[in-house]
């Protein structure tokens, strides 16, 4: 019986030896490598949609405030105000903020401008879709 015994110790020492080995390979062999962040998924159909409408509707908003009578696009439009072929061009110089000032205080970037101030006729949802607009124009 003590034969027995013995060997059931042995067996339960070899199992338990055999277990621990085995944690500390897990834990110290080489840790999996990270999967990569996800990219980043392409604008969906619908945002593009919608923003090619918001810059079509900026459009209308140039257009039925006679912006074109003064300012020139793509040859287009009066030449007494600023072109504005490439207004969009730079994104960090004519900023959201740049261009709404521009619209509602012409006056604050250019102290000699004869534009007048469309703070009262050109705001909310039209400034938003006129300044889509303007910010397009590259």
């Amino acid at each position: 019986m003590t034969c027995r015994v013995q060997r059931a110790g042995a067996m339960a020492l070899a199992t338990f030896v055999l277990l621990v080995s085995m944690v500390v390979t897990a834990t110290v062999a080489e840790p999996q490598k990270k999967k990569p962040a996800p990219k980043k998924p392409p604008a969906k159909k619908d945002e593009k949609k919608d923003e090619k409408a918001l810059i079509a509707a900026g459009k209308k908003v140039y257009m039925a405030n006679g912006c074109a009578a003064c300012h020139v696009i793509a040859g287009q439009g009066g030449t007494s105000g600023p072109e504005l072929t490439k207004i969009g061009a730079d994104p960090k110089k004519r900023t959201t903020a740049f261009l709404k000032e521009s619209i509602h205080n012409p006056k604050a970037d250019s102290p000699d401008s004869s534009m007048p101030s469309y703070e009262e006729t050109i705001k909310g949802k039209d400034l938003d879709a006129l300044i889509a607009y303007l910010q397009s124009l590259k």
